[in-house]
């Protein structure tokens, strides 16, 4: 019995392709996770973009995220009290952590100590009396000091 042309072409283009030779694409090489843009921060990892809680969340989220970017050594230099830094799940280290992942999207407090920050420090407040007053408003009982 003899084959049709069409699956003797098709017999032909499979045996053409496994015998033609490998070719390899290169690995793509591991790239670091973007910095932030503060040099002297103890958080080194970048902060989420804004933009991806523009739908969806409340506008005070995206806000959060646009302060963090703006004032990435500011928030650095504040101690976060929703207590993240103390849980094992989080590990975060300054208040700049939380909006390196999600975790500042759904915390109010989080959110709360940014909004205070900014507004110190657009009306020209130093670093060191911004954490102080931020920590002082959102301190709560027991709370080690930082």
């Amino acid at each position: 019995m003899r084959r049709p042309p069409t699956a003797r072409l098709l017999g032909l283009a499979l045996l053409a392709v496994a015998a033609a030779p490998k070719q390899s694409t290169p690995s793509p090489k591991p790239t670091a996770p973007p910095a932030n843009s503060c040099a002297a921060c103890v958080e080194r990892r970048a902060t989420l973009d804004p933009s991806l809680f523009a739908r969806g969340f409340d506008p005070e989220v995206a806000a959060g995220y646009e302060i963090a970017r703006a004032y990435p050594a500011t928030l650095d230099r504040i101690h976060c009290f929703c207590e993240c830094a103390e849980n094992p799940r989080f590990h975060h280290r300054t208040l700049l952590t939380c909006f390196t992942d999600r975790h500042a999207a759904g915390c109010g407090i989080c959110l709360s100590e940014a909004r205070l920050a900014a507004q110190l420090k657009r009306k020209g407040l130093p670093d060191a009396e911004i954490k102080n007053t931020v920590e002082s408003v959102h301190r709560t009982d027991g709370h080690p000091p930082t």
